[in-house]
């Protein structure tokens, strides 16, 4: 046993990446949903047959991405379901 005693202690998080598969309008996607305190979120469609942008990204994500507010935000969305458990 130590003769240490941690009195109190913090941690910061400043970076993270969840690998996520959620199901959409009848087809499941499989994404990294990034998050960094310097640059914000971030997230990469990792499925071969996404169709939409030149980067994989499905037309409809990427108009959730642009159009939603803080909170209706695509980045926002998928953390917060993460984090609360729902399915």
């Amino acid at each position: 046993m130590s003769d240490i005693t941690i009195k109190e202690y913090d941690t910061e998080v400043t970076e993270w990446i969840k690998n996520i598969r959620f199901d959409y309008e009848g087809a499941e996607y499989l994404v990294a949903l990034s998050w960094s305190a310097c640059t914000g979120y971030d997230i990469t469609f990792k499925n071969k047959t996404n169709k939409g942008t030149t980067d994989s990204t499905p037309r409809w994500a990427q108009r959730w991405i642009d159009e939603g507010d803080m909170t209706d935000n695509l980045y926002f969305i998928l953390d917060e379901l993460t984090e609360s458990g729902e399915e």
